[in-house]
């Protein structure tokens, strides 16, 4: 409910005159957008490694690649969205989980407040520690409403973070064959 009032709120504050916004089309928008809000910040009350609970046991230690995962998040700067794909490669360590699950941990994530550093940094330090894996590689390739329709205005223009543990910290060949791998 307070969510629905703030909004109602700015509503009212930008149209102090009353002479913009037409009362029957905005009626509803307080509570869409309180809505809104509560589905697309979700992940503040998911705990990401509840999906790393299921694990599948596994004698295979190749590399396991999830490639052009869809994402949005908010940036936590301008509340303005975030989006684009996500790819992720591991190395498990007698331990695999469904692809469905990896892709929860990137929306709980995702569903947050958000930097897109700190996204990286997240997902890949759950998928790590939570699969005690022998390494994991993440890419995230971003386009910011923030940079787009605000500030420098360039749109298109797309933010990369890369993240790794493990094996890919320390092997540049693994690091190279995986971003060989991710580009095909």
């Amino acid at each position: 409910m307070q969510i629905k009032l703030a909004f109602e709120n700015i509503l009212s504050e930008l149209d102090r005159e009353k002479k913009y916004i037409n009362e029957e089309v905005f009626k509803n928008t307080p509570s869409r957008m309180e809505e809104f809000y509560t589905e697309f910040f979700s992940g503040l009350k998911i705990n990401p490694y509840d999906f790393l609970k299921n694990y599948i046991p596994t004698n295979n230690n190749d590399i396991i690649i999830e490639k052009n995962i869809s994402f949005y998040s908010m940036c936590e700067h301008h509340l303005l969205p975030f989006f684009g794909k996500i790819s992720i490669a591991y190395i498990p360590n007698k331990k695999i989980i469904g692809f469905g699950d990896i892709i929860k941990v990137i929306e709980a994530f995702s569903k947050r407040p958000q930097l897109q550093e700190r996204l990286t940094e997240n997902i890949v330090e759950t998928i790590f520690k939570g699969l005690d894996c022998k390494g994991v590689y993440l890419f995230i390739e971003a386009e910011h409403l923030c940079m787009t329709m605000r500030g420098v205005k360039k749109p298109g223009s797309k933010i990369v973070t890369v993240g790794t543990r493990g094996i890919f910290e320390k092997d540049t060949s693994k690091r190279l064959e995986i971003a060989t791998l991710l580009k095909k």
